[in-house]
């Protein structure tokens, strides 16, 4: 395609988590139309929360999907639009960014990214071909679930609010492979006080196949001895790594110069490591929406 009939516009977001909405709402508000790219489902990594506490303003906390839900009308009632589009490849051409998404091609000045990030999988070698649907990385494709037996591997944060999550309608067991857990002690208590929750500590898997029924065959090392468990659904919770799929190889050679230049934004998730808030996120995002304007009402 010719880069002079690409659609042109003086900023791209992608991503529609609480970081590129944040951004998408503070750009409207200064009076500029973002075009914001989301693969996938609005909200991000904040559909998988069971209650957030410390986001202000609600005193009594709000959970994930709920929060989400506000995000999302307030963005509409300032006239974001969100076009469900993967972004395939970015390129920095001619001072320019040249974004091909699936259904087209975009030019841009600037580039705000909140591609978030991308769960780390469980090992090929450990999995059957025949199990893939039954394996997730995600809680809110599992939340409307009810009375099943499922598995979460993980220690962190995330391995225990999914639990809290779905042990409302099912059974869960937690696995840690090592003795030590990440999570905050309030989540470890909370889930211990919840009896459809087991954990188990000091537990691997070395194998994972399908019964004849469908459900999963999980084969565990422990330290009291190997054995087998039966579950219907296994979600992972072994850590996340940044979201960077969409960059080409120039984006990443050249990202200091690109972000010194204030001519890409990493926002969110993407580039806060560890800080995974949605209050980070979101003045991450407003942020950058902020020198976006600056830099656009100058010329």
């Amino acid at each position: 395609m010719n880069p002079n009939q690409m659609e042109t516009y003086p900023v791209v977001i992608i991503g529609a988590g609480p970081a590129g909405l944040a951004a998408a709402m503070q750009l409207k508000r200064q009076g500029i139309d973002p075009v914001v790219l989301e693969r996938k489902q609005v909200g991000g990594l904040l559909l998988n929360a069971n209650w957030v506490e410390n986001y202000p303003g609600f005193v009594d906390g709000i959970s994930g999907p709920q929060l989400v839900t506000l995000f999302l009308a307030q963005a509409e009632r300032l006239g974001v639009v969100i076009e469900n589009e993967e972004v395939l490849a970015v390129v920095f051409e001619a001072n320019y960014f040249r974004i091909v998404t699936n259904k087209r091609e975009l030019k841009s000045q600037l580039l705000v990214a909140g591609s978030g990030t991308t769960p780390r999988k469980i090992a090929d070698q450990l999995i059957s071909e025949d199990v893939g649907d039954r394996i997730h990385y995600e809680v809110y494709p599992l939340i409307e679930e009810k009375d099943k037996q499922i598995v979460i591997i993980g220690a962190g944060d995330a391995a225990f609010d999914y639990a809290l999550n779905l042990s409302r309608n099912n059974r869960v067991t937690i696995l840690n492979r090592g003795s030590d857990i990440k999570a905050l002690p309030l989540l470890f208590d909370r889930s211990q006080a919840v009896k459809e929750i087991r954990y188990q500590a000091n537990t691997e898997i070395n194998g994972i196949s399908r019964t004849k029924s469908g459900s999963l065959n999980l084969s565990l090392k422990a330290l009291n001895a190997d054995h087998i468990i039966e579950c219907d659904y296994l979600l992972a919770a072994i850590g996340r790594e940044p979201e960077y799929s969409f960059a080409d190889p120039s984006i990443m050679e050249g990202l200091e110069t690109l972000l010194k230049d204030q001519k890409l934004f990493l926002i969110g998730d993407l580039q806060n490591g560890s800080f995974r808030q949605t209050t980070i996120a979101v003045a991450d995002g407003i942020r950058a929406a902020m020198i976006v304007g600056q830099i656009l009402e100058k010329g």
